[in-house]
């Protein structure tokens, strides 16, 4: 056989002079590669091979038996295409391209550190989420969230919330089926209307009044803290912000202690004396 090299190609100008070709191991190699790629596909091969050792297309659509047009249409999209042409389009996935890289490992995890106000979920060196820890419903909803993304620990989601990891993992399994609502703490859903009462509202007057005459903090915190204690009412801190702004009882931190004390240093007036004058606001 004579090749002549032309541009670095190998060219075979006279296919007559071929290697010794054996029926019987051709018609195994056919049946398994039609087994593997398809018999489309082999016959398609098979005719861009023979094209392109010089055989004419009108002798190779009769020799497939295939229209003359798909034998042309082969040729033309197998040079656009490349390989892919070769097969069925109607085939979801490809032979000849690769396959799509599949991430290895999980997925990135976020990072959760507990402050002493805040719950901080960390993305990156830059980015950072920063939640109220009184903020107890937002705090469930979001990290349960990013637990059943499997972007945060279990045991760290726990830990935030204060809750068992067991208890953390039927929260997750809730939301995901019944939606947000069903990780709320629902004692706490049923004590709304009983913290807005009137009832409420004087218990925390009264705390605050006791606070700042045992000069103890008036903080949310510590009165949320002390109702619980001395009249076992529950009622969260930012609850409580809420209701010393509404009642506005954040500006009497300063002057009821010093009207408080002036009356302690008024004398007894059996007569009636003159109450001193509140201070100027």
């Amino acid at each position: 056989m004579i090749w002549v090299i032309s541009e670095g190609v190998a060219v075979m100008p006279n296919c007559q002079d071929l290697p010794p070709l054996s029926e019987r191991a051709s018609a195994q190699r056919l049946e398994h590669a039609q087994r593997v790629l398809g018999s489309q596909v082999v016959t398609r091969v098979l005719a861009l091979a023979m094209y392109l050792l010089g055989a004419n297309r009108k002798a190779l659509a009769e020799r497939f038996k295939m229209p003359l047009d798909t034998v042309k249409s082969l040729i033309q999209r197998t040079f656009q295409d490349g390989l892919p042409a070769l097969e069925d389009r109607r085939r979801t996935h490809s032979t000849f391209k690769p396959h799509a890289t599949e991430k290895e490992g999980p997925p990135s995890r976020f990072q959760l550190r507990l402050e002493d106000r805040h719950v901080i979920v960390e993305f990156d060196e830059a980015r950072r989420l920063r939640i109220p820890r009184d903020h107890v419903e937002q705090c469930r909803a979001v990290l349960l969230t990013l637990l059943d993304a499997e972007l945060v620990d279990l045991d760290e989601v726990a830990s935030a919330l204060g809750l068992s990891a067991e208890r953390t993992r039927k929260l997750r399994a809730k939301l995901a089926d019944d939606d947000v609502h069903a990780v709320f703490d629902q004692r706490r859903g049923q004590q709304r209307d009983y913290r807005m009462t009137p009832e409420v509202k004087a218990e925390l007057i009264q705390q605050f009044m006791l606070n700042l005459q045992t000069h103890a903090s008036t903080s949310s915190r510590q009165l949320s803290e002390d109702l619980e204690k001395r009249s076992e009412i529950t009622v969260a801190e930012r609850t409580v912000r809420q209701h010393m702004a509404t009642l506005g009882l954040n500006s009497l931190r300063k002057s009821l202690p010093k009207l408080l004390q002036a009356i302690k240093k008024t004398p007894d007036d059996p007569g009636g004396g003159t109450p001193p004058a509140l201070p100027g606001r």
